[in-house]
């Protein structure tokens, strides 16, 4: 049963939200920049696992709920997939199985009684009947649409941000708009399925347009998604002779480092050393210390020097403990299958080169640094790499 001050509040909540709608109209679809091809995503939110959980961070530290975070701002700081880019989509959906948590936290309160004090159970019985409000309006469907506006980063345990749930990656998005009618999932699980064991479900290609057309029936869309398109990346007609223009182009909507690897980074290493053999998943060894599996290793310069890629080092959890693993090697195996190795005589073993979606880095293990080399926003021509290779020659000791 739903008291008075909960529908009173999420009235308030409402009509908040339209006024924010109201606000936003001008920019969102009057945006000049509006985004063309792009990735999208669902971001599921659920509800509160436990009941210290909804009394420690919802109510003392918080004060709402998630969803409620969502509807009434038009920039937040959110979970966001490693791959999520600058202009991706991102679909705010209220988890269908919420209910399950919000019904089963009320039998954990009531059975529990006697553990909490009069005046946190009254408000944690409040709050669990507060969710159950949002539920009902929301649970099971998508309710707001947002844009990507910034790079995803990592959160350490160490970081003041109060990490209550799973994923440490983060990411601004802005322009959020809340759905007048907000669509149930019923409308879309026959063409996606929506991950149950992760808060994020990618939507790529077709599934994308037929999301937003099923969103856009009884909605009206912000600009940046009605003049968006996502599209596969073409990688089978990525070769040796286009990978530089086609590849270029994709290269931030690639999802997996493999794929990077194989349609980015595998053509442009050998124009940047000697000669143009690559070594792949190169085993290292170090003194007191387990082997470890580097991505690349090229001869630049007369030695060898490890090469790491990401999809984006800020993303990771600690970018700098993962390649100082391949700095002063005592030997490392350039083939799997063979049992010769070459040794720290004939290596760069102060330094790792680190590629991402965006730049290419220089880790120096002496002081634990990593400095920028080069954009690759840049990376143009062929003449774009020879720069690259006289920077690196000129770095190297």
């Amino acid at each position: 049963m739903v008291n008075n001050q909960d529908t009173n509040l999420f009235s308030r909540v409402l009509s908040i939200n339209k006024c924010y709608n109201i606000v936003r109209s001008n920019e969102i679809y009057f945006d000049k920049e509006a985004s063309k091809s792009v990735q999208a995503f669902i971001n599921n939110i659920s509800f509160p696992t436990s009941l210290d959980e909804l009394l420690n961070f919802y109510i003392y530290e918080h004060g709402t709920f998630n969803i409620e975070d969502i509807l009434v701002e038009e920039e937040t700081y959110w979970t966001v997939p490693k791959w999520a880019k600058a202009g991706d989509i991102v679909f705010f959906m209220h988890s269908k199985t919420a209910i399950s948590k919000i019904t089963a936290l009320k039998t954990k309160l009531m059975n529990s009684k006697g553990m909490y004090s009069e005046n946190d159970f009254s408000e944690m019985l409040e709050w669990i009947e507060r969710g159950r409000t949002l539920y009902r309006f929301y649970g099971g469907k998508i309710f707001a649409i947002g844009r990507v506006s910034g790079i995803p980063e990592y959160f350490s345990e160490d970081d003041e941000l109060l990490l209550h749930w799973g994923t440490r990656i983060y990411a601004d998005i802005d322009s959020i708009m809340v759905l007048e009618n907000p669509v149930d999932i019923s409308k879309f699980n026959d063409f996606i399925l929506v991950s149950r064991g992760s808060a994020i479900t990618g939507v790529f290609g077709n599934d994308y347009k037929r999301l937003i057309d099923v969103i856009g029936k009884s909605n009206k869309l912000p600009r940046y998604v009605t003049e968006s398109i996502s599209i596969p990346i073409p990688i089978n007609e990525i070769n040796k002779n286009n990978w530089i223009e086609l590849a270029g182009q994709y290269r931030r909507s690639f999802f997996l480092e493999i794929q990077f690897r194989s349609f980015y980074v595998n053509y442009l290493l050998p124009l940047l050393g000697d000669q143009k053999k690559i070594y792949r998943e190169c085993r290292c060894c170090k003194d007191n210390n387990p082997d470890s599996f580097v991505d690349n290793i090229i001869k630049i310069k007369g030695k060898y020097l490890p090469v790491e890629v990401k999809l984006d080092i800020n993303a990771e959890a600690d970018i700098k403990s993962q390649v100082t693993k391949y700095c002063n090697v005592s030997k490392c195996f350039l083939d799997q299958k063979s049992s010769d190795y070459i040794n720290s005589s004939v290596m760069y073993t102060n330094n790792t080169l680190i590629i991402d979606t965006y730049k290419i880095y220089m880790y120096t293990d002496k002081n634990k640094t990593i400095t920028e080399i080069y954009d690759l926003d840049n990376l143009k021509t062929k003449d774009d790499i020879d720069f690259i290779k006289n920077r690196l020659l000129n770095i190297l000791p």
